[in-house]
């Protein structure tokens, strides 16, 4: 009843409102179908040029498509809440602290998986062993290998002080080995 009310003793409030929604929703369809286009249009040189098969070329410009068309709607929506007079700093904050959660949560798997993935390469090509010598360049790190696990692996430095060094570090960096005989003898 209330809003009834409102729309009989403010129809121009009401209809501007509704006029800006529906030209918003116009340049929303306006815009998403000239991006269309064009994506379209890089798609069919990208596979001239480079000669990738169209399945491919195709899969990567409908994900683009769909990614364009889910960020010009977000858009839309944060622009008819404002002309219709919604506070839109509480969802946009929401979305900002969901992205920063995605993103770290991003962050950590990959450093994860990058730490296991250079393990089981460190372990097939065998560049350092338990016990060996090393030294990591550019960082100049040195120290004899004391602990290998799936995220890390330690060196116990001369001055007994042990350095935990991620595992996907060993395996992106140049490596110095004390020959085997060299510290087979230290060992002694």
């Amino acid at each position: 009843m209330v809003i009834i009310q409102h729309i009989i003793n403010y129809p121009e409030w009401w209809l501007q409102r509704l006029l800006a929604s529906i030209l918003l929703i116009f340049g929303y369809m306006i815009v998403t179908r000239i991006l269309d286009k064009g994506i379209s249009r890089l798609n069919g040189l990208f596979k001239k040029r480079r000669h990738v098969s169209s399945s491919i070329s195709s899969s990567y410009a409908a994900i683009f498509q769909r990614v364009t068309r889910w960020a010009f709607g977000l858009m839309l929506l944060v622009l008819i809440l404002r002309v219709w007079g919604a506070d839109v700093s509480v969802i946009w904050t929401t979305f900002v602290g969901m992205l920063a959660v995605i993103g770290v949560g991003l962050l950590a798997t990959w450093t994860i998986v990058s730490n296991v993935t250079a393990r089981f390469f460190i372990w097939f090509w065998q560049p350092v062993r338990l016990g060996q010598r090393i030294e990591i360049f550019p960082e100049n790190l040195c120290g004899r290998v004391v602990e290998e696990n799936l995220m890390f692996t330690e060196l116990c430095q001369d001055d007994g002080h042990i350095i935990v060094i991620p595992n996907n570090l060993l395996f992106q960096r140049v490596i110095r080995r004390t020959p085997e005989t060299a510290w087979e003898d230290e060992k002694e």
